[in-house]
């Protein structure tokens, strides 16, 4: 019996022993991710003083692509005189290694005027992805991906850089940033409007009638998506109509992949790229030296818009194409560095790239993107202004990199 005791003794003061132990090492001993957080931000203070000492050069090279550009939206025939089919079989031959849009066809004009007015024939609810959208099939047999507005283009979207519904506007504005940045990687993109009660009830799936219903003579659809609730519909105004973007669809078969630096999406929790400061070698271990320039480009083309929702990847033909931009232009006044940590973890990029960059800082990127129709509609002085200041910051992540890695800083 007193053996007994004594064992039982033993070990509640070996249990209690172990558990204050961990009790003193968790309280006294220094914590791991303020240290991680500390590395973070004194990478982040390093690129701002990069940033503050940053000298534009002179342009390097000119624009004449999207001179053309917008010289062709300009220069627009007519309604009437559209071959919708012609078009649309045009557009279904653009995607390539090197682009979702051929920004230099003689009729992308006239593609982005059908993609804005052409007659919706039918319209259904799209189930891909997390959010409310609508996939529409437009006179001539093309389909389109139509995103809603949910906010003013003037609203904060508070919280983490995923946070919020998608922005129709950030939609639009990834399309045309693709246009300067020459790297047409987007898919044809323009703001429309139409009414959910004359132009997509009349011709509506089943599926989608079943998520209607009129509140205050109102036509209102929530759709099927996994954030989808009736609770939380996208309903016509008063005057019956929508705005959104409408996004070209195209026919091509995608590959998917997870981005190497994909989010936890869990407060607290940290990925091992946010942890590991050898995370880059890692990557480059799997990936091709194509690959990574091309993962370089779209954080660079993320940072611009803030879009810090890029879990996933998707390629054609072996290239990273740029879709699904809806999470960008969330708030203009808060710069998320570490959507560039692609860029300063790797320190390599492409020397177009950084040609064009050059280029367009110093209010070129600006100047530019205000002569693009109906921008106006979606982006404010303030984001022109952030877009302005993470252009610049992008810059001074390059010199960053050039001091921190010396003559092994890569440029293709």
């Amino acid at each position: 019996m007193f053996r007994k005791k004594t064992i039982v003794a033993l070990g509640l003061i070996v249990t209690c022993t172990f558990f204050f132990t961990i009790q003193y090492l968790l309280k006294f001993l220094p914590s791991t991710e303020p240290r991680l957080k500390s590395n973070y931000q004194k990478i982040k203070e390093e690129i701002y003083k990069e940033f503050y000492s940053l000298t534009i050069k002179s342009p390097t090279q000119s624009l004449n692509k999207t001179e053309a550009f917008l010289s062709n939206l300009q220069d627009i025939a007519e309604l009437r005189q559209l071959n919708y089919e012609e078009l649309w079989l045009e557009a279904e031959m653009w995607p390539s290694s090197k682009q979702l849009t051929n920004i230099s066809s003689p009729n992308v004009g006239k593609v982005w005027l059908a993609l804005k007015t052409a007659k919706i024939v039918k319209a259904d609810v799209d189930t891909r992805g997390t959010q409310l959208k609508f996939l529409l099939t437009l006179k001539g047999n093309q389909q389109s991906v139509f995103k809603p507005q949910w906010y003013d283009k003037s609203r904060l979207i508070e919280g983490p850089v995923y946070a919020g519904k998608d922005r129709y506007g950030s939609e639009i504005t990834a399309f045309y940033l693709s246009v300067l940045l020459d790297k047409p990687m987007v898919p044809l993109s323009a703001e429309r409007t139409l009414s959910l009660k004359h132009d997509i009830m009349p011709v509506a799936t089943k599926r989608l009638l079943n998520t209607s219903f009129e509140i205050n003579n109102r036509t209102c659809v929530y759709g099927r998506c996994y954030y989808c609730h009736k609770e939380d519909p996208v309903c016509d105004d008063n005057q019956n109509s929508l705005t959104g973007a409408v996004i070209l669809n195209v026919k091509k078969s995608f590959s998917n992949y997870r981005s190497p630096w994909q989010r936890t999406y869990k407060k607290g929790k940290l990925a091992a790229w946010e942890t590991d400061p050898d995370y880059c070698k890692k990557v480059k271990s799997k990936l091709t030296k194509k690959r990574m320039f091309d993962l370089i480009d779209i954080a660079v083309f993320d940072f611009l818009i803030q879009n810090g929702d890029r879990h996933h990847y998707e390629t054609f033909e072996d290239s990273i194409v740029w879709v699904d931009n809806g999470k960008g232009l969330g708030n203009p006044y808060v710069q998320h560095i570490d959507i560039l940590a692609p860029l300063y973890q790797c320190c390599m990029m492409r020397r177009k790239l950084w040609l064009t960059l050059q280029y367009l800082a110093g209010g070129t990127l600006s100047r530019y993107l205000k002569l693009m129709p109906d921008i106006q509609n979606v982006l404010t002085d303030a984001h022109l202004t952030a877009l302005e200041e993470r252009l610049r910051l992008v810059l001074a992540t390059v010199e960053y990199c050039r001091k921190k890695v010396g003559s092994d800083y890569k440029m293709n």
